[in-house]
């Protein structure tokens, strides 16, 4: 097996890569997502490196001059605001000085008779926080990186703070990513586990986010040992990431507990992990023909789509006439080409192993793939072949798993948007949508949700007239 909250994988993660998008991927450790140890949430999914966010949309004319006229204060206002009433100091009443001068002289009587005060002991100063990035830094900067862990935890007395246990859990799982990829299964990975291991009642937070990036990359290190597989088993919470319990599962093939291997595998299924990503994994591959795991990854097939066309085609021609229309408008090119019968569209599906959703079908018997704008759509002959816009749709979901993008290497693409690593997909599982099966929009690593093929169509539509600054 080839050694991170954003469909699981067990790759290594992105930020050992230079990652440019989201991902997630199979067995290889987790990404550097502990260096800091704030808390993070669990990894989804989905999202590594940060792509660079969307520009906005330049103002349409008149829409800013309103928008301005609306948010501008008057002169008056800003004159009420610049100049605040300037607060009276109250007038003491005759009757109330009086009192407190009572309460006074009272008060310093009293003082009068007590003995003088002893003066306060000087106090110590606090001791020094804990910087959790600079002090996992510190530990994977040493020579000796596992005895500067080993001396950290020496140094806690009892149970660990939060921050304390997220730099240990940090710290290893960060370790453990060369050795994994170096040394897996070697006295390295022991001793670090056993270090670790040693110590895991005292972390405070035993089931959050980097408690499980340590045992994901715990179990892709840990390589043909039994005993410490098991050790491992005992610690995966109940709501692990479908990340962790793929590599679980993983750990458990590479020792050859076929038993515990498909009770991980099914766990890792039902809650993400696809069954592209067991196929592709060396660790599963003494195991690809095995009935049972047949079985298994047959029932986590994507379901199908029934054959439905007639009632898309009349909304899409509506919203593909309108785009056009506007493209016309504002002197952009567009190109269509001639249709495609069904069965031809049917074909294409069938010789790229995929399902198109059905408004997807009812356009290309409209176009058989089509260019707007910087936006290419697929035709049936880029499902066929490895034409250019096909090669560079593979490059660009390839490396999205690679870097772990959840679900990714599930969806299917239907259109360029404008940049290199901008695409429109079909997710048939809703995993990168995280919600139903359906359109999604992908900047980079962002994953913009789509309702149909219609509401694509329009916001290309959108983009234009706003690029343009038209109404």
């Amino acid at each position: 097996m080839p050694p991170v909250r954003k469909p699981p994988t067990r790759k290594a993660g992105a930020a050992q890569r230079g990652k440019p998008a989201s991902a997630q991927p199979g067995r290889k450790p987790a990404a550097n997502k502990a260096a800091a140890p704030a808390a993070k949430p669990r990894p989804s999914s989905r999202r590594a490196a940060a792509p660079p966010e969307a520009k906005p949309a330049a103002a349409k004319p008149a829409a800013a001059k309103q928008a301005l006229s609306k948010q501008a204060p008057s002169k008056q206002a800003l004159s009420k605001q610049a100049k605040p009433a300037a607060a009276k100091p109250a007038a003491a009443k005759p009757a109330a000085a009086k009192s407190a001068a009572a309460k006074s002289a009272a008060a310093k009587s009293a003082a009068a008779k007590q003995p003088a005060a002893r003066p306060a002991a000087p106090r110590k100063p606090p001791p020094a926080r804990l910087s959790g990035g600079s002090s996992v830094v510190k530990v994977l900067d040493s020579k000796q990186p596992i005895e500067a862990l080993r001396k950290f935890l020496a140094g806690i007395a009892g149970e660990a703070t939060r921050e304390e246990g997220q730099i240990a859990l940090g710290s290893a799982q960060l370790m453990l990513l060369p050795i994994a990829h170096e040394h897996r299964g070697g006295d390295d990975v022991k001793q670090l586990l056993d270090l670790v291991l040693a110590r895991w009642d005292a972390f405070p937070d035993r089931a959050g986010f980097h408690a499980q990036e340590f045992l994901r990359n715990a179990f892709a290190a840990v390589g043909d040992d039994r005993a410490r597989i098991a050790q491992l088993a005992t610690l995966v919470p109940a709501d692990a990431t479908s990340e962790l319990r793929f590599n679980m599962a993983g750990a458990y093939a590479i020792s050859g507990d076929r038993p515990a291997m498909l009770r991980a595998l099914e766990a890792a299924l039902a809650a993400g992990a696809t069954a592209a990503q067991v196929r592709r994994d060396p660790d599963f591959a003494p195991f690809v023909a095995d009935p049972a795991v047949i079985a298994l990854l047959d029932r986590a097939a994507v379901p199908a789509i029934p054959v439905d066309v007639g009632r898309y085609v009349a909304p899409v021609r509506a919203a593909l006439d309108a785009l056009v229309g506007t493209l016309r408008e504002l002197g952009e090119h567009s190109r269509l080409n001639p249709p495609a019968s069904l069965d031809a569209v049917l074909a294409a599906e069938r010789s790229r192993k995929i399902q198109l959703p059905n408004d997807y079908r009812a356009l290309l018997t409209i176009t058989d793939g089509m260019a707007m704008w910087d936006h290419e759509f697929f035709g049936t002959i880029d499902y066929r072949g490895d034409t250019q816009l096909a090669r560079r749709a593979r490059e660009f979901l390839e490396m999205s798993v690679s870097y772990g993008g959840i679900g990714m290497d599930e969806c299917v693409p239907l259109a360029s948007w404008g940049q290199p690593n901008n695409w429109l997909l079909y997710d048939p599982r809703g995993a990168v949508r995280e919600g139903d099966p359906g359109y999604v929009v992908m900047l980079t690593a962002d994953p913009w949700p789509m309702t149909d093929l219609a509401d694509a169509l329009l916001k290309i539509e959108d983009s234009v007239r706003d690029a343009l600054g038209t109404n």
